[in-house]
């Protein structure tokens, strides 16, 4: 069966497997936390639009929080805007280079459309190394403000899965090259495969279990 709702804040129309009733998850039109439950009954005069397969569905094993090994970066269409950086939290681009993003505080946007990359990094015996690679839109008022917050607080605006483009590609590839040595995607020919050919469909390669992923995004 499939659960029909419709956000309470924007009046989206949309659909989830029965499997998620009385879960949340954000709407992919406005953000506002949905519990997913059976809408009630629309007037006549009120057709209700629902999408097969909302970006609220879609939003399963996002991330919940940092996870101290992992690698993550933010990027617009065509620029990596910036990074989580360990021990000294999130760095944001400027024309200067990268600084702490509550030193760029006026310069953080305010709102926009963005793509958050992680990269899974597990530890074996000769160090640290990428096993894979998941990417996620981020949407919704705001724009980057939560991360002048918390190192965290970034992952309530994810609203579903992408897949990069190629100026984001190349970006996030650069990005794992300048601060990583060689041997740190040994174990990830896939994730680095992805970074440099023309697929443009794939939004997660590699390993990319995380025990700090659960779920849809949860709400305060």
């Amino acid at each position: 069966m499939v659960i029909k709702l419709v956000c309470p804040g924007c009046g989206r129309g949309m659909s989830a497997p029965d499997a998620y009733l009385g879960k949340r998850g954000r709407c992919p039109n406005c953000g506002t936390v949905v519990t997913i439950q059976h809408a009630p009954p629309a007037p006549p005069s009120t057709p209700i639009i629902v999408d097969d397969l909302p970006s609220l569905i879609h939003t399963e094993g996002v991330p919940r929080r940092i996870s101290l090994m992992n690698i993550y970066a933010i990027m617009n269409n065509d620029q990596l805007v910036a990074f989580w950086k360990q021990g000294e939290g999130w760095q944001y681009r400027t024309s200067h280079g990268y600084v702490s993003v509550r030193s760029a505080e006026s310069l953080v946007p305010e709102q926009g459309d963005f793509v958050l990359a992680e990269g899974n990094v597990k530890e074996f015996e000769e160090g640290h190394r990428l096993v894979g690679a998941q990417f996620f839109k981020i949407s919704g008022g705001g724009g980057l403000k939560p991360l002048l917050r918390s190192d965290s607080e970034i992952f309530e605006k994810i609203v579903g899965r992408v897949p990069l483009g190629f100026a984001q590609k190349r970006e996030f590839l650069r990005f794992i090259r300048e601060h990583h040595f060689q041997a740190f995607t040994e174990r990830a020919a896939d994730v680095i495969e992805y970074l440099t050919n023309e697929d443009f469909h794939t939004t997660q390669v590699g390993d990319t279990q995380n025990e700090d992923s659960e779920g849809l995004p949860q709400a305060e």
